[in-house]
Parts: structure tokens; sequence; C-alpha cells
């Protein structure tokens, strides 16, 4: 059976990783952190490992090990860390 995320996750997926890489100023980033909080949320867990997979292919070599070594639950409580982390005052 093919498992297929494509269509309504790829919105998700690509909101969360913007979030997470493009620069923009902390305020904008603030505005947008609820919307994104809410696009993480309603992945599934197929659509959460390739979100997964993506953050780990942009990470440094030295940041791609630490991140290899967490579990599912350890990977989703970083990512939801580090949102958290770049719109705290």
């Amino acid at each position: 059976m093919y498992y297929q995320t494509q269509h309504y996750y790829d919105q998700h997926i690509d909101g969360v990783f913007k979030f997470l890489f493009e620069h923009q100023p902390k305020k904008i980033k603030q505005q947008q952190y609820q919307q994104v909080l809410a696009y993480f949320k309603q992945l599934d867990i197929a659509a959460l490992y390739l979100l997964f997979a993506l953050v780990q292919e942009y990470l440094p070599k030295r940041a791609k090990i630490l991140c290899m070594a967490e579990d599912y639950q350890g990977k989703q409580e970083m990512l939801l860390e580090v949102m958290a982390h770049l719109v705290k005052n």
C-alpha cells in the first residue's frame, strides 16, 4: 500500500520548515508561531518523519549526528523546543 502525504501535508511541512530555517524578524516569527504550531500538531506520523528527514538534511554534520540519535518522540520535542526558542523574548 502506498501512503501519500503530498497533497494535504505539503503546505504544513513547508510552513514548519520555513519557520525553522528562513531568516525573518522575530516579530514576524512571533505572529506566525501559533499557525506553525497548529500545522505541526496536525501532521501524522508519516508526514512528521518526512519533516524530520528534511530538517536533518538541512543541518550541519555535527547537528545531524545529534538529531540521528533521537527517537521519534525526541525529534518531535526537539523541533517544538526550537520553534518556541525562535519566538522567545
